[in-house]
């Protein structure tokens, strides 16, 4: 393939169901880690005792971001490019009930909420209440709109292109209002991958280089690796950075 940029890719063709079970079919211990930090970090999403306007950005075949936020989320947009990934989305919202591996990540949610916190019995039926599934672009999104963003292995594995990943980085860092909340987490050590035998691109991005983009964004950022070995976990990556922030005031 000529190019490594977001753009040369088919990412309509992109088979969700196989990329499911590919990475969610066996739930892995470091997606386990991931849900928990994430689930603490909302948890305690400056203001206290408020729900809030919630976005995921690049959702993809991935309920876990959108369960992770749901207990704060007044609001919950998944913002996905890819239409089959929207069609994905849209099924497993409309399904009777949440597969086990969603059951299962599910539990790490609760485990990982304070005591006291208000959870779903019937985290699904909840789900179709507040989520709204937008397709657009991470390049598109508007500014300074929520309270609280999620990105889960996104801006480093729709592009090939450093310049790509440095704009989805700022353009999940700005969606959110001044002083709003940033979740995320980012595959490290990674190589090109196959999904259903079509090869999509993929950026080795290094914890120095995510928190060289992030910092001058944000504040409070803190950073933590998950499982960084010197051999791939699963097919395209080693590790995983997991990331939490709030989006710097604007200057007075």
């Amino acid at each position: 393939m000529a190019t490594r940029a977001n753009a040369g890719y088919g990412w309509d063709s992109f088979d969700s169901e196989s990329y499911f079970q590919h990475y969610y079919g066996e739930p892995h211990v470091d997606d386990e880690v991931v849900v928990g930090l994430a689930s603490r970090a909302i948890a305690r999403a400056q203001p206290f005792g408020r729900d809030l306007e919630t976005v995921d950005i690049g959702t993809g075949p991935n309920l876990f971001p959108l369960l992770c936020a749901l207990p704060r989320a007044r609001r919950l947009t998944a913002w996905e490019f890819s239409s089959s990934n929207v069609a994905w989305l849209e099924g497993e919202l409309a399904a009777r009930s949440l597969r086990p591996q969603w059951a299962h990540f599910w539990n790490v949610v609760e485990r990982s909420y304070p005591p006291g916190s208000r959870l779903a019995s019937d985290p699904l039926a909840v789900l179709r209440e507040r989520a709204e599934i937008r397709q657009g672009s991470v390049f598109d999104l508007p500014e300074a709109t929520w309270d609280l963003a999620t990105m889960f292995f996104c801006a480093e594995s729709i592009t090939g292109d450093d310049r790509e990943f440095e704009r989805a980085c700022t353009r999940f860092v700005r969606c959110v209002k001044p002083g709003g909340s940033l979740v995320g987490a980012f595959l490290v050590g990674s190589s090109d991958y196959e999904v259903a035998g079509r090869p999509f691109p993929i950026l080795d991005v290094s914890p120095d280089r995510i928190r060289e983009v992030l910092e001058p964004m944000v504040r409070d950022l803190e950073m933590e690796t998950i499982g960084l070995v010197d051999r791939e976990i699963r097919s395209g990556y080693s590790g995983m950075l997991f990331a939490s922030a709030v989006r710097r005031e604007a200057a007075a």
